[in-house]
């Protein structure tokens, strides 16, 4: 299997996090007043995101994107992601248990969320520490049937 059957989502996620510390180093969990702070802006970002991509709503979907993560998730892109997880898992249904990560000049939100087809699918939103926009520079949806 080449890298053509990787969901192009996966590919970002894996491009974002290396080329947002230059390696691979381990994240540190964040907890208490600081959670909640990325909480509050993160929460509407993801739910809008993801009702987006229920709705096959590009606009929708990328409205909190960074400039980078439109030029790489453009609408066809978005439309060929969209079919191929639809395919393999159907439409978004609830996300839970979020658990914010500090990965250098990024901080993270991770999901379990649960699609039509599949339940504890792996959400991961990603945003820049220093932008206050805290426009999405990362997006990862991950499970074992998307990567069947």
């Amino acid at each position: 299997m080449g890298l053509s059957h990787i969901p192009l989502l996966a590919v970002l996620v894996v491009f974002a996090t290396v080329s947002a510390c230059g390696c691979m180093s381990p994240e540190t969990v964040v907890s208490g007043e600081e959670a909640a702070e990325v909480l509050a802006y993160a929460e509407p970002i993801a739910e809008n995101v993801m009702q987006g991509f229920n709705e096959g709503n590009y606009t929708m979907y990328s409205r909190d994107f960074s400039a980078e993560m439109k030029r790489s998730l453009d609408a066809a892109a978005f439309e060929r992601n969209r079919d191929l997880t639809r395919s393999k898992i159907g439409l978004y249904v609830a996300k839970e248990s979020p658990v914010v990560t500090d990965a250098g000049e990024y901080i993270a939100v991770n999901y379990r969320a649960k699609f039509e087809g599949e339940d504890g699918v792996a959400l991961r939103f990603v945003f820049r520490k220093d932008d206050p926009s805290h426009e999405l520079h990362g997006l990862w949806f991950n499970s074992p049937k998307l990567r069947g």
